[in-house]
This record gives structure tokens, C-alpha cells and sequence, in this order.
């Protein structure tokens, strides 16, 4: 059997980075959701780290962030805003931009082969929808690894003439957008299983999530943009602080809580071996269909254009 490493159960089952890492490479079973899931534990981790690390060598960081007189609160980036908490940062987050491509990847295979097993040559609006966010998530990730650059490139704790509100505002922004495309990513999925073969698997629980992660979304972007738009220097924040670290603790729940509460959809098997174990006859085989899978695929991506057109 293929293994990169091993590991005791127990971690397995903890982690989905793990999980990724000791997987049987030549036979296995994937759920995407378990590579969106491990983008999740990335984030946690880095955020740990770079805390830890700014709380015990250089809290005036986080103390004297610049954007706090915006905010009143402490925002999770005040950890890993500056070096050298922010290499770390940056290192870790550069990791989900693989994750959460893979992710979209095989989500959107998986719609592909659900369409193929279902005699569908056109995919429904639920799948479109979801193909969409999916690779809107892809492209927010990227985007993320903006966050060092814009903001914090203007400003330095202690900053005696406070921030300067335009870099802020698109910092905030770069933040939103991957915020919302999360959000998106599990709206897509919700309303593709919903509006699919394997609707029986939505549940109440998985409906009141969705609802309840829009809504907390709703919530930190208004009150985000309500303290940039009316913030002004030397004056206290336009609302209380608890608004918007409130807003925070909930929205990092929301996203904690993405793959426990999103429906459950069939695994993908997914299969590797040499070309050359395989004979000439099953390797012509296996080229036929290839080419018939992509001109499957140019003709779908076709019709979902003319759609969007």
C-alpha cells in the first residue's frame, strides 16, 4: 500500500490535515470537504502560533495596532499583522490557496461525474451557482495573501497620526470578500444537494446554519464599514466595541463550523498508477476516454457560458 506516513487513529479522525497526509495515495476515498476543512485547521493554527508569539515578545502590537482607534476591539489579524509574527502569517496562509483550489476542484468533479451518472449533458442553475462560488473561493484565496501587503504597509503601531483610513478600508475589503466567498462556497453547496439527487441529506440543522452564518456575515460587514465610514481621528469609535468584537468571535464560529454542518454528499474514489503497468490495449482505453471526458467537459463549460451570457 502507498503511504507518505502514518499516524495513531485517534489524530486521524482530530484532524483533516492529518487525515490529507496519511492518506493511501494509489486507492482512496476523498470528501472534498475534508480539504476545505483542513483550510479551516490552517487557519487556526497560524492564528495560535502568531498570537502566541506577538502576545509574549511584542504586544504593543496588538495593543497599539493602528486600526484599533477604527474598531475599539481587537481583531483576529492584530496577532499576525506585523513582522515577525506576519512571515509566519503569510507562510501558512499561502498553504490554503492549494487547499481550497483542490477543494473547488473536486467538488466541481464531483457535480461533473453526479451529471454523467444522471444522463444530464447540462448542468442545473443549483450547479452552475455552485461551480461559481466555488471558484470564486479559489480566486479569494489568492486575494487573502493581499492582506500583508495593504494596511499594515501604511500604518506601524504607536502611529502618532493615526491610520490611514483608505488602506484600512481596503484591507477590510480583501478580508470581506473572502468572507463572503466562504460564505457563498457553502451557500453553493447547500442549494446543490438541495436541488439534487441527494437532497434527503439536508437536514433541519444544516438549513438554520446557512441562515444563521448569512446573517452573522451580514452583521460584520455592516458594522465594519459603519466604523471605517464614520471613523475620525482622535474621536472615540462609532460603535461600541463589543459590536464588533462580537462580530468577530461569531463569524470565526460560523467558519469553524462549516463542515460539521453542511450536508453530506458521496465521496470520490480516486485511483493512481504507473502508465506503465498497464498494457498497451488498456492504456489506448484509458486515452479514449480521457478525450471523451474532455470533450464532455468543453461542452458543458460551453453551454454553462452561453447560460451567462
Amino acid at each position: 500500500m502507498a503511504y507518505f506516513c502514518s499516524c495513531p487513529a485517534w489524530l486521524k479522525d482530530a484532524s483533516s490535515i492529518v487525515k490529507l497526509l496519511v492518506q493511501r495515495q494509489d486507492d482512496r476515498l476523498v470528501e472534498p470537504l475534508t480539504y476545505l476543512s483542513a483550510s479551516h485547521e490552517v487557519f487556526a493554527l497560524t492564528l495560535i502560533i502568531t498570537w502566541f508569539l506577538t502576545l509574549a515578545f511584542y504586544p504593543h502590537q496588538i495593543h497599539a495596532h493602528p486600526a484599533r482607534p477604527i474598531i475599539g476591539s481587537y481583531n483576529p489579524c492584530f496577532g499576525w499583522d506585523y513582522a515577525p509574527a506576519s512571515y509566519i502569517a503569510l507562510t501558512g496562509c499561502s498553504c490554503n490557496v492549494y487547499l481550497t483550489w483542490r477543494y473547488a476542484f473536486l467538488d466541481k468533479t464531483r457535480t461533473l461525474l453526479v451529471m454523467k451518472k444522471n444522463g444530464s449533458d447540462r448542468p442545473s442553475w443549483s450547479e452552475t451557482f455552485a461551480a461559481g462560488t466555488a471558484t470564486f473561493l479559489q480566486v479569494a484565496s489568492n486575494t487573502w495573501l493581499l492582506l500583508w501587503l495593504i494596511g499594515p504597509n501604511a500604518d506601524h503601531p504607536n502611529d502618532p497620526d493615526g491610520p490611514v483610513v483608505k488602506y484600512w478600508f481596503i484591507h477590510t475589503g480583501i478580508f470581506v470578500t473572502y468572507g463572503l466567498a466562504s460564505f457563498l462556497a457553502a451557500l453553493g453547496n447547500y442549494v446543490e444537494v438541495a436541488n439534487g439527487p441527494h437532497k434527503a441529506n439536508i437536514g433541519t440543522k444544516n438549513t438554520v446554519f446557512i441562515c444563521v452564518y448569512g446573517l452573522v456575515l451580514s452583521f460584520l460587514v455592516i458594522v465594519y464599514f459603519y466604523d471605517l465610514i464614520e471613523y475620525e481621528f482622535g474621536q472615540e469609535p462609532a460603535l461600541m466595541p463589543w459590536l464588533t468584537q462580537t462580530a468577530d468571535i461569531l463569524w470565526i464560529m460560523c467558519v469553524s463550523s462549516i463542515t460539521s454542518f453542511l450536508p453530506r454528499e458521496p465521496p470520490l474514489r480516486i485511483t493512481m498508477s504507473l502508465a506503465g503497468d498497464a498494457d498497451d490495449e488498456e492504456i489506448a482505453k484509458l486515452a479514449a476516454a480521457q478525450a471523451e471526458v474532455d470533450d464532455q467537459q468543453s461542452g458543458i463549460r460551453s453551454k454553462v457560458l452561453g447560460c451567462c451570457v
